[in-house]
């Protein structure tokens, strides 16, 4: 197959462009991502009708179900940045780092509740939705801390698949229980029809007690009013969030104010141009060979 010697990029990526011209210096790309309010001209809209290869923001996702295949972002250092941000804000939380920067700001010198004495991740059980490759990443490096590794997953695999990093498996109907057994309840399950309100309404009043929801997988899995009543009933005593249902965050939420609730923009893990390239010049190459490309979107379970 003759390769292609044109690709179109939209992207908001710093540094996408550059870094993927330098990985593929004989391929002409072309950037058609806006700049402020502005519009891609008709000349472009037109032309890309006839592109044949796109390098795109995963804004993509939103769109109706394409006639042509999509593949995705696929790489052991996404996973990784994943696992940092996890394994970070339970040593966070634990050991009350947040309370100690207060604290140095008003010159107070304290060793009070977790300050002082604090629990080690190998003392906490911790709960991933979702086994994927960030979930077991995540599972891998919790090992690491000799936590205790439970999941909740769609399906529980053979023995012979089961992965080394979990303890335990979950499914179907045995959420709550699940949840009974966590201290940390950590979401990394992608946003489809099953998994869309799964923690909603009072699911939530199954969790044990002191456990911490950390949201790292989408912001529908429950929504802003029932994150806050779990708080404020006491079903859960913290809540770490990366993702929303709506985003940007509204200035409105009262999830910016509560004083159980710890918010972090969407970057729990970012796509970094490096990243992406590696699995877009992989693909590209294999594309142009003729063969089947890798990592490919399922629309009908929606990842």
């Amino acid at each position: 197959m003759a390769a292609i010697q044109r690709v179109y990029i939209y992207s908001t990526i710093p540094r996408l462009l550059t870094t993927v011209q330098d990985k593929l210096p004989g391929v002409e790309f072309i950037d058609v991502t806006p700049t402020g309010n502005q519009k891609v001209c008709e000349e472009v809209t037109e032309a890309l009708k006839d592109a044949e290869v796109l390098l795109v923001d995963n804004n993509l996702l939103s769109q109706p179900k394409p006639s042509f295949a999509v593949t995705r972002l696929v790489g052991e250092s996404f996973s990784q940045l994943m696992a940092e941000y996890v394994i970070g804000w339970i040593t966070a939380h634990e050991r009350g780092l947040l309370q100690m920067w207060q604290n140095q700001v008003k010159s107070v010198w304290s060793q009070r509740g977790n300050i002082g004495y604090y629990r080690s991740i190998q003392d906490l059980t911790v709960g991933i939705m979702g086994m994927g490759n960030i979930g077991k990443e995540v599972a891998r490096t919790l090992k690491t801390f000799q936590a205790v590794v439970n999941t909740y997953v769609r399906t529980i695999p053979s023995e012979q698949k089961k992965f080394e990093h979990v303890d335990k498996y979950w499914h179907g109907g045995e959420l709550s229980a699940f949840l009974r057994e966590c201290d940390y309840i950590v979401n990394i399950m992608p946003s489809t029809p099953v998994t869309r309100e799964m923690l909603g309404g009072e699911v939530l009043k199954n969790a044990k007690e002191g456990a911490v929801f950390i949201n790292i997988g989408r912001g529908d899995v429950i929504s802003e009013n029932d994150i806050i009543n779990s708080l404020d009933a006491g079903w859960i005593s913290a809540a770490i969030l990366d993702v929303f249902d709506k985003e940007p965050l509204r200035a409105e939420s009262p999830l910016w104010k509560h004083p159980k609730v710890f918010i972090t923009p969407h970057v729990a893990a970012v796509s970094r141009p490096e990243d992406v390239v590696r699995t877009f010049v992989f693909n590209y190459k294999r594309y142009i060979q003729g063969l089947p490309v890798m990592y490919l979107i399922d629309w009908d379970i929606g990842y």
